[in-house]
């Protein structure tokens, strides 16, 4: 297990010190899928890590399947199609890197309605630090690049992610919404299956939880109107697929749709599920500290 101090710039210019406790290297903030090209007629120059070796998976055979015959969405997943653990910055094979090539499959940025953006787009209450929390925590993978594990069985999905931590329960036991839920940062879920897809139905998201991880965007928050449809699906074995439908009469003029995200299977049979906490010490004791700290240094 490696220990990695990551660190984070806040409005004051201070620096804010997040631990990050992980089995793989620290993941980087930032979108994009590398640019590593190389010259025409020569040889690539060698990487350390081997990353100009790293490509698109095959489908990897059919998707296995569960007692109950429907697909078994089981597994170790990376938002890439690569099947490990990459950043933006590694010279990575764009078509590895990404989760959808936006030229294909476009993302729409969200219809506002009127006076509505200015309203539902505001600065987080909960610092630089990410909060868990649905749809959120699938999406901003996009640019955070780490993995979430599935467990799935006839009754239950539960889905574990390693950055923000989160856990979520979903069954598929003929569960029906409440008549009044209690709001959550993950919301209330119901599921079935349609065919070979997994689609989850999502209300009572907390108000204070944004919508995040969209392609050049920076996320907006909710009214508690908001209704969150999932669809995951597992075509073959290498390959998982989630895509997300967000309505919300409030403040939307239409529901948002993402573009179909990729998301593959681990392919080092070493690679297992890592912790990943992110701390601000925001607390006005542990800013002190970090001031009185560097005042004495000179800095």
């Amino acid at each position: 297990m490696k220990r990695r101090f990551c660190y984070f710039t806040g409005s004051a210019g201070l620096v804010l010190a997040a631990l990050c406790i992980v089995s793989t290297p620290a993941f980087v903030q930032g979108q994009g899928g590398g640019s590593y090209r190389p010259a025409p007629g020569k040889s690539p120059v060698p990487i350390a890590g081997g990353f100009e070796n790293v490509h698109p998976l095959p489908p990897g055979g059919p998707a296995p399947r569960l007692a109950d015959g429907h697909v078994d969405l089981t597994g170790r997943w990376y938002p890439n199609a690569a099947g490990r653990m990459l950043q933006f910055a590694y010279p990575i094979d764009p078509a590895a890197m990404r989760q959808f090539d936006p030229k294909a499959t476009p993302e729409e940025p969200p219809s506002f309605k009127p006076g509505m953006e200015a309203k539902y787009r505001r600065p987080v209450p909960y610092g630089e630090c990410d909060q868990a929390g649905t749809p959120s925590t699938t999406l901003e993978q996009l640019s955070q690049h780490a993995p979430m594990e599935l467990i799935g069985s006839p009754g239950r999905l539960v889905l574990l992610y390693e950055y923000p931590l989160d856990v979520r329960m979903v069954y598929m036991n003929g569960r029906v919404h409440p008549k009044d839920p209690d709001p959550t940062f993950n919301g209330d879920s119901t599921a079935r299956w349609e065919g070979d897809t997994l689609v989850i139905d999502v209300i009572a998201i907390d108000e204070r939880m944004r919508n995040f991880g969209l392609e050049g965007n920076g996320g907006w928050f909710h009214s508690d109107q908001q209704h969150v449809v999932e669809r995951i699906t597992r075509p073959s074995k290498n390959y998982l697929t989630y895509q997300v439908t967000i309505e919300d009469p409030v403040v939307l003029t239409k529901p948002w749709k993402s573009a179909p995200r990729t998301w593959t299977l681990a392919q080092a049979p070493n690679d297992e599920w890592g912790e990943v906490f992110c701390t601000l010490n925001e607390e006005p004791a542990e800013w002190k500290k970090i001031q009185d700290a560097a005042t004495s240094k000179g800095r």
